[in-house]
Parts: C-alpha cells; structure tokens; sequence
C-alpha cells in the first residue's frame, strides 16, 4: 500500500431543448440560464458599473446554440476571474483556421507543442508546458488529458493514457477549452500539464442540415455531414466524418471514419437525460521515420513500407441531470468504450525495399467503464456566496497486452499476452468562495487505484495498490471589471500504466509518478476586446518520472525529478471600437525550462521540450460581403531528442538536436447568408507557404520530417429546414 498523504502534509438548468451534450464536462460546465440562448463564458457588465461585476461561473458554460458571430465570441474569452491559466479557441477560430488535423488548432495556445506523426489525426503527439515523456518526446500526449464533451478520449485514463488510439478527428471540434496547469481535483490523474476539453456541435433546435467537405494538395480528403433537431423534449444530431488520403509521404495512406449519434431529453420540468453513441475507425499505413541519409535524399519516402496501425473503438455515455431545487443539482454520468489497437511494425526498424526479418503486432483490446455521481449546491455564507461540488466515480479497466511475430515462412510466434486490471474509486469536494471581489476555491480528491495483472503464458502475477490525497487551492481577485489576478497550487499523480508493468518472477519495482503544480498569474479585458492580455508565471515539479529506455523496446526506467517552469503571455485585440473595423490580432509567446533535477539525467534538458514557442496571427472580415482574409505562423525552438541531450544528429536519426524552425499560414474565406435559412461557406489556404523545411528526430524510430507547403481548399453549408 502506497500513499501520497505524507507528501500532501509537507450551464446546467438550462431546459432540455437548449441543452447540448457539451454538458457532460464532469463539473467543467455551468448551470445556464433558462431562455433561448446559454449564457457565455464572458458577458459584458451593465454599462456604468462601477468595481469588480459580479464574478460569472468557474465552470464552463454550455456553448451556444447555433453559429453567429455574435455566439461565436461569447466562447472566445475566458471569465475575468478563472482561478487559472485557461484559454478558449472559439467556433469562427475552428472554422476559419484553415487546419488539417486537430493538433494544428492547438497551437493557438500558449505553450503548447506538437510533433507531426502522421499527417492525419492519427496518433497525436501535444505537450504543454514542457513536460513530455522525457526521454522521446510527447509521446502519444500521455501527460495531457484530452476529453470531448468532458469524457476521456485515452483509451483506459489510468492503465493506457498515451492517445495511440485517438477516437476524435478535428472535422467534430465545435470549440476547445485549454486549462493549463493540471485539474486533478475534477479530472483524475494524468493531466499533469493541463486538460484539453474539445466541445461538439450543439443541438439545435430548428431542424438543421451541415455539410462540409475539405481537399488539399496532397490528395486528402475529408466528408463531414451533421442534422440536428428538437421537438418537444426531444433533441438530437447526427454526425458523420469520413477522410481519406495519402498525407505528404509515401506509405501514408489513411482512413477514418467517425459516427455518432447525441440526444437530449427533457423526462420532467427539472430532469433532463443526455446521451450519446458513436463509433470510430482508424487504418492508416505508418511511413515511420528515416535514417539521415535517406532524410537528406528525399524526406517523402519510407523505409518501412510494411509499417501499418488499425485502430477501432465504441463509445457510448449517458448524463442524468435533477435540478432538485433552485441552488442544488444533482447529476450522474457514466461513459462506457471498448476497442483495440494494433502497430504492426517491421523489425529492424529500416529494412528498405528488403524483406524485414519478422513483423510484429501488438495488439491492445481495451475496455473501460465508469459511473459518477455528484451534486453541486449554490449557498450564501455571511457577506458572500458559496459553491459546493461534490463528486464519486468508480472506474474500472481490463487491458489486454499481446505481441506476435509474423515471419516471411507464414509461421508465426507469440512473444507474450499479460492481462491488467484496474480498479479505481474517487471522492472528489471542491468549495468556491465569493467575498466582494475576492475567489477562494480550496478542493480534494481522493484516488484509490489496485492494479490485478496476470501473465497468460507463463502464469506469474502482480499486484499493486495506491491511495492518494490530493489537495489544490486556487485564489483570483477581481480589481475591476477589466482586470484581476490570480495564484493556485495542486498537486497530481500518475498510477503505473500497463506498458511500465513487467510481469515475471522479478518485475519491476515501479512506483506512481507526482507532480505539484503553482502558477500564478493576471488577465486584462480593455474596453470589450479592444486589447486584452493574459500573463502567466508556473512551476511544475514532477517526481519518480518514468520514462522508456531509449536503447531498450518497452523497458522503462526511473529517471528521478524533474522540474518544468516558464512564463507563458497572450496577446488579442478586436481593433473595431477603435475604427479599424473587421481587423483582429493575437499573438502567444512561451518560454519553458524543464530539466531533470536528481537521477542518471540530473540538469539536462527533457527530450521534446522547445525553450521557447511563439503563434501570432491576423484577420480581416468585411462583413458587408462576407469575405475574409488571415495569416498566422508559428515559430518553434530547439529541442533534443533524447534525454542524454546529444548534440550532433546521428547516422539513424534517432539522436540529436532539432533545429528551430518557423512556418507561415495565409487563407482567404467567404461567409454569406442565402436568405434566413441558408448559410454557405468557402475557404483557400496555404500552409507552410514558404515551404519551411523542419523534422523532428525520435528515439529508436529516425527522423519524422514535417510537412512542406501545400494548399487547403473547403466548402461549407448549413441549411435550417
């Protein structure tokens, strides 16, 4: 039995027919206001009032109903007096970035960095803040929790983080809550450097047909079609993604495919059922990484022409909410996903146009299931208001682990098949106190997590259990109603995960992974959005980091403590109250040092992490005619590839530094009514349009280079029947 306590010691009641299934955020949403549209992150304040307004919701609220612009801003700013740092990436920013893939969206965020894998959204690859895997960089996002609507999109958010089976392509983003900084008193474990929360399409209430379609140069292609209605209590979408391509390499033909079904239900005045079923394909050929010389004589090509991933999962939730009186909600949500995964790699890793001397599978059957309880009650304490959350979730897990080689022969052997089971309890209280313009917002959670696993081949055991405490405590004060400031500290942690569990007569002595995170910081709104900038100063100190061998296949080792700390500035301005109508500017610059601190690595810098990350963009709307024109671009610093920080890159190209590199963005776009009832829409972009040649060295796979410069066509329409 291991315990953190020693460590510790030193828009809900909206009626169902505007409710949308964004709701089932897990206590990351707001109770809205009943009427015909939620209420926004950010309303204005009554013109002439004086001091700090009072301070809206911590929780997100439920998104808008349709898409206007005037909706659309609403989900672009973050409440004045969020206890931490946060950001929104609104639905005309989704719409109007010209993006491919999902990860590209998010580097509109302060300190968030991507590495390219596939070109799709095919095993994504995000870090923020600086803490990746270590010793190979993000690593299939395993410190990031990534939820849609609220539910975990890992496949198993305890056993298998790491999002090597992604469930969520970008053509279903609708808008996207980044919380940076860790939310493990509402999210659980595994988001040591924050939560990205991506939000789907609202229910609307007139019936309603979208249809889009997205080209580019590279001969990819994606389908996305969506109807949507109310009647009565009853809402419903239906949404279907299908793309198709062959990315910028060879051998990286793909396929995906995305279907799903929302409902909202009103059974009573103050109930109100939620649901939501899809399923998801994924079969992509890898064109995995290149040696130097091959990297050098043609980035496009692969030396693993037999590389390939297929992944499938169903995913289904369903969300009670009670309004039992005025000030009390009660809500229980429970999710359900059951899929699998496969790599089938050639082994050696480059083998060219050669017969590889086996191939090798490795299938992950994985299946989870939770249920979460809790109530939130709204309260007046002396001068001031509370609001108290209260939440339960029992979460279970059963991962399978297999690895099979395949031979030229047609014979076959299996290397090793390990069952691992885990059960887990969480109690989760969180109590946000208002006092004039002060917010107070101490919280707990409690984890209980047992892992039962079992070798099948050769019959050996392992068993390990943990209980944690984890305090969090975040203070904001509001000076006035444009700006205010804000200061937090919690602290997290990761259970071992089934890839870093040995089985055998000696497994390995493998402990759970904490982090504390402080940050403290300022948000400023002047005059509506004229200019508006958000500050941000953290520290993360992360210990017992678990990181993979970089010259062993699936063997991790204890690499000590690390420390990751930074400053993180966001800059945006609507420049139409001044007269420059149409014209908006934003821009985010980053600095981040992480570092091992003790252990075989200690001071050297983490493999992955840039020092410094810098996104500027701008816009130009004519909104008589519906025409629109932007350009944005993206600088990223050097980063190592391994934790040895190696300098000179080597023959494979698995060793080295990565060059910084910068990389330009322009799109010209026309939005136009046709009528009351129909709105059409059409995009041309250029990404990388100074054709940037960058590439990123990975540990024991080569050189992954980036995508050159390409074109992006895309049309749209959404028609109100």
């Amino acid at each position: 039995m291991a315990s953190h306590l020693s460590r510790c010691c030193a828009a809900a009641g909206a009626v169902a027919r505007i409710s949308i299934f964004s709701t089932l955020a897990l206590g990351a949403t707001d109770r809205a206001t009943a009427g015909t549209r939620a209420q926004g992150p950010q309303d204005p304040p009554p013109q002439g009032e004086q001091g700090p307004a009072k301070p809206p919701s911590s929780r997100l609220p439920e998104v808008v109903i349709r898409e206007s612009a005037d909706d659309g801003r609403r989900l672009e700013q973050v409440p004045i007096d969020n206890i931490g740092g946060r950001d929104l990436i609104g639905p005309q920013e989704v719409r109007q970035a010209g993006s491919t893939n999902l990860q590209e969206l998010l580097r509109r965020s302060p300190g968030v960095h991507i590495s390219e894998e596939t070109g799709s959204d095919s095993l994504p690859n995000i870090a923020v803040r600086g803490v990746t895997n270590g010793a190979e960089g993000a690593w299939r996002s395993i410190n990031l929790g990534m939820y849609a609507d609220g539910i975990p999109l890992a496949p198993a958010p305890y056993g298998q983080p790491g999002n090597s089976l992604f469930p969520f392509p970008l053509e279903r983003v609708y808008a996207i809550d980044v919380q940076r900084g860790g939310g493990a008193v509402r999210y659980g474990p595994n988001n040591v450097s924050g939560v990205v929360n991506f939000l789907t399409r609202p229910i609307p209430v007139e019936p309603t047909v979208v249809g889009r379609v997205r080209v580019d140069t590279f001969a990819n292609t994606s389908y996305y079609a969506a109807y949507g209605a109310t009647e009565g209590p009853l809402g419903l979408l239906i949404e279907a993604v299908y793309k198709d391509g062959e990315s910028f390499r060879d051998n990286g033909d793909y396929t995906i495919q995305n279907y799903a079904i929302k409902a909202s239900y009103a059974l009573a005045k103050d109930v109100r059922l939620f649901g939501q079923i899809e399923t998801f394909d994924d079969d992509s050929r890898l064109s995995d990484g290149l040696t130097t010389a091959a990297y050098q004589a043609d980035p496009s090509q692969t030396l693993s022409p037999q590389n390939r991933f297929r992944g499938e999962q169903d995913r289904a939730n369903l969300k009670l909410e009670w309004d039992i009186d005025a000030d009390t909600l009660f809500e229980v949500v429970t999710y359900w996903f059951d899929g699998t995964r496969t790599f089938f790699l050639g082994s050696p890793t480059f083998y060219g146009d050669a017969v590889p001397t086996f191939i090798q599978a490795t299938p992950r059957p994985i299946r989870t299931v939770a249920v979460q309880p809790q109530i939130t009650h709204s309260y007046r304490i002396g001068g001031g208001e509370g609001e108290l959350l209260f939440g339960l979730r029992y979460l279970q897990e059963d991962i399978v682990r297999n690895v099979t080689r395949f031979f030229p022969d047609g014979t076959s052997t299996l290397r090793s098949e390990e069952q691992y089971d885990y059960y887990t309890a969480s109690a989760f209280v969180e109590n946000r106190f208002r006092f004039g313009a002060w917010t107070v917002t101490p919280g707990l959670r409690f984890e209980y997590v047992a892992i039962d696993a079992r070798n099948r081949i050769s019959g050996e055991t392992a068993y390990e259990d943990f209980v944690e405490v984890l305090p969090a405590l975040g203070i904001a004060h509001q000076f006035t109603t444009e700006w205010a400031a804000y200061a937090g500290v919690q602290s997290t942690f990761a259970a071992p995960q089934a890839p870093q569990i040995e089985i055998s007569s000696d497994p390995q002595d493998i402990s759970a992974q904490y982090a504390w995170n402080y940050e403290v910081g300022t948000r400023w709104r002047h005059r509506e959005g004229v200019f508006g900038a958000d500050l941000t100063l953290y520290q993360i100190d992360y210990s017992d980091r678990l990181v993979p061998d970089p010259d062993q296949f699936d063997v991790f080792v204890n690499a000590g403590s690390s420390r990751h700390r930074g400053v993180e500035l966001a800059l945006d301005s609507d420049l139409t109250a001044v007269g420059l109508t149409g014209v908006s500017l934003w821009s985010n610059t980053s600095w981040n040092d992480s570092r091992f601190t003790n252990g075989q690595f200690d001071g050297n810098r983490f493999a992955g992490a840039p020092e410094w990350l810098a996104s500027w963009g701008a816009r130009y709307r004519h909104a008589p005619s519906g025409l629109w024109l932007s350009v944005d671009g993206t600088y990223v610093g050097a980063a190592f590839s391994d934790a040895e920080n190696t300098r000179e890159l080597n023959a494979q190209g698995t060793r080295g530094e990565r060059p910084s590199y910068v990389v330009w963005n322009a799109a010209v776009g026309w939005d136009h009514d046709l009528g009351d009832k129909t709105e059409v829409s059409a995009l041309v972009g250029g990404r990388n349009i100074l054709d940037e040649e960058y590439f990123e060295p990975r540990t024991a796979r080569g050189i992954y280079p980036g995508p050159p410069a390409s074109m992006v066509f895309q049309l749209g329409v959404t028609h109100r029947l």
